[in-house]
């Protein structure tokens, strides 16, 4: 399998970025955008029900999962921007949704997989802790159990980092699919995990700047009109519009890196 250079991957990422942004912000902004906005609400309103003295509605957390699968869609819908030469943004949207599907699909048999590895690992280490006479729920004994628990599902997350674009453009089921992102990412487990790197980096940076810059100039804003709850939402949809610049970008790199690969 042909390797993949991360700096030629990122120069070829930032010229499509360039001469094909009249198609993509718009599909950022219009799928990745509300797709940051639920994500991100559900994941502050589920922390906000694991403090004490906070009760929120359940179904408020639930947001992730619309959340989620407009980002899936979103991740299909560039994969094929980027790869199907000539296609609109329509005709990628629609070709995307005959494949959410296939992409649910693949999805649920890895959530299922992974389950079964938490599972095999959890009843294995209980054994064990029973065998040696040691806490099944010690703290020390937790930790390194999560530990074990994260890194093979690690493995997994860096190996099909290519999944959602090989569902885009191949006509493949789900079991094929997943198979196929396998394959390509064989011999490229350091090279993925840079790519993870990247987009840890990156991400760190939006952080920062959603702190710095978008916090500062929520807080202006909130004493220019004197209501908070109007600044905290353009606040907001700020935040979810710089992140979903960062998704669409991320899924053209996992694109062009598809189209490396592929090659090959």
């Amino acid at each position: 399998m042909t390797a993949f250079s991360l700096g030629t991957v990122w120069e070829e990422t930032i010229a499509f970025l360039r001469r094909e942004s009249g198609l993509l912000i718009p599909v950022a902004l219009a799928v990745y955008g509300p797709a940051q906005l639920l994500f991100d609400g559900g994941m502050q309103a589920a922390m906000a029900m694991r403090s004490a003295g906070e009760a929120v509605p359940s179904w408020q957390a639930l947001l992730v999962l619309p959340g989620g699968l407009l980002m899936l869609l979103g991740n299909l819908a560039v994969s094929l921007l980027v790869l199907a030469p000539g296609i609109s943004v329509g005709e990628a949207l629609a070709a995307a949704l005959r494949r959410l599907p296939t992409a649910l699909g693949a999805m649920l048999l890895l959530g299922v997989a992974v389950l079964a590895v938490m599972l095999a690992i959890v009843v294995a280490a209980t054994l064990g802790a029973i065998t040696f006479k040691a806490d099944p729920r010690s703290p020390v004994l937790a930790s390194q159990l999560l530990v074990l628990i994260m890194i093979p599902i690690g493995l997994l997350w860096l190996r099909l980092l290519l999944l959602p674009t090989v569902i885009a453009v191949e006509p493949r089921g789900a079991i094929d699919a997943i198979r196929r992102a396998w394959q390509l990412g064989r011999n490229n487990a350091l090279r993925l995990f840079g790519v993870w790197l990247l987009l840890l980096f990156l991400s760190i940076v939006l952080a920062v700047i959603e702190m710095f810059v978008v916090g500062s100039l929520s807080e202006l804003l909130k004493l220019a009109i004197g209501d908070t709850g109007l600044a905290s939402a353009i606040g907001a949809i700020a935040n979810a519009a710089l992140e979903a610049l960062l998704s669409m970008g991320f899924a053209v790199y996992l694109a062009q890196v598809y189209r490396t690969l592929a090659s090959s």
